[in-house]
C-alpha cells in the first residue's frame, strides 16, 4: 500500500499540479470512506474517466467533523493502470488523508472537491465516532413486520423480511432518513394487506411491456411460446423495496425468460403500478 500511495501521490502532482502545489492545511481532507468504496466511471465511450469516492464524515484541516456526505472526484485518464490505483486506494469504511484542489466547494446540493494526493491513512477518533451510526445504524422494529437490519454496503437499505401471498419475499426499507421508517413500515403494511391486487397489477404491466418482447427477441427458437398466464406464472414472487412517500420497487426474476437479467416494476401507493422493465 505503500508502494500505491507513492505512486498516486505522484500521479496526482502530474494530472493537478496547481492542485499539488498548494501545501496549506486548509487544502488537507480527513475522512471516513463510505461503505461502498472508490468507483471509476465515464459518462459516454468518448467521455474521460473519473474516480469519485465519497466520505460520510470528515474534516477539513483541523476543523470540525462534517457529517454531510462529501464526494471527491478525480479524472483519472485512459490508462488502466490508473484506474486500478485509484479503486485499490480507498478501502471501504477506512479513515484516509488527502490534499485536494482548492477548497472543498459544493456540487448540487452537497460538498464536493477535487482530489489532488493521497496522504496515506489516517487516526481520527472523532471521525470514527461521527461516522459510527451511519455506517452502523440500529436495527430498525416495527411491532408488525418485526426487524429490519441496516445492510453493511448501503447503510439506507434496511433488510427485512415478510410473507407474500403465502410465500417468504425480502422486504427493504430504503430511505436517506431515519425519521422516514415509520412511512415506509407503513406503505409495506398497507401492500401486505392487498397483496393479491398489486401482484395482479404487476404481472399486467409485466405482460403488457415484455410479453412479446421475450416471444420475438428472448425466446430460443426451439421454445414452444408459452401462454400470457403461463409467462405470467414464471415470474414467481418479488423482492420489495419501499421508499418514503408511498413509492415502491417490486422486482421479479426472469424465471429464466431474459438472460438472466431482473425486472423491475416502479409504482406507488396513490398512482399505482407505473411501468415494468428489465434491468441488471
Amino acid at each position: 500500500m505503500k508502494k500505491l500511495a507513492v505512486l498516486f501521490a505522484a500521479l496526482g502532482t502530474i494530472l493537478s499540479p496547481a492542485a499539488a502545489a498548494e501545501n496549506d492545511r486548509s487544502s488537507i481532507v480527513t475522512g471516513v470512506v463510505s461503505p461502498l468504496g472508490p468507483s471509476a466511471s465515464q459518462a459516454g465511450q468518448k467521455a474521460p474517466w473519473i474516480g469519485a469516492v465519497t466520505l460520510v464524515a470528515w474534516r477539513s484541516g483541523d476543523g470540525p467533523v462534517e457529517t454531510s456526505p462529501l464526494r471527491i472526484e478525480h479524472p483519472l485518464g485512459d490508462g488502466a493502470d490508473n484506474q486500478k490505483s485509484w479503486m485499490q486506494l480507498f478501502r471501504p469504511r477506512a479513515v484516509v488523508r488527502f490534499r485536494i484542489s482548492g477548497t472543498v466547494g459544493t456540487k448540487g446540493l452537497w460538498p464536493f472537491a477535487e482530489f489532488a494526493e493521497y496522504l496515506g491513512t489516517a487516526d481520527d477518533a472523532e471521525l470514527v465516532k461521527a461516522a459510527d451510526p451511519i455506517l452502523n445504524p440500529p436495527d430498525f422494529v416495527d411491532a408488525d413486520l418485526g426487524r429490519f437490519v441496516a445492510d453493511l454496503r448501503l447503510p439506507d437499505l434496511f433488510n427485512g423480511t415478510a410473507t407474500w401471498l403465502g410465500a417468504p419475499i425480502d422486504l427493504v426499507l430504503s430511505t436517506r432518513s431515519r425519521d422516514d421508517l415509520p412511512d415506509c413500515a407503513a406503505t409495506a403494511k398497507e401492500m401486505l394487506k392487498d397483496a393479491e391486487r398489486w401482484q395482479a397489477e404487476a404481472e399486467k404491466k409485466i405482460i403488457e411491456n415484455l410479453y412479446e418482447l421475450w416471444v420475438e427477441e428472448w425466446r430460443p427458437n426451439d421454445a414452444p411460446i408459452l401462454s400470457r398466464k403461463a409467462f405470467a406464472k414464471r415470474l414467481g414472487k418479488p423482492t420489495i423495496t419501499i421508499y418514503e412517500g408511498g413509492e415502491f420497487e417490486m422486482e421479479f426474476g426472469d424465471g429464466d425468460m431474459f438472460g438472466g437479467h431482473w425486472i423491475m416494476v416502479p409504482g406507488s401507493l396513490e398512482e399505482g403500478v407505473e411501468d415494468a422493465g428489465l434491468a441488471g
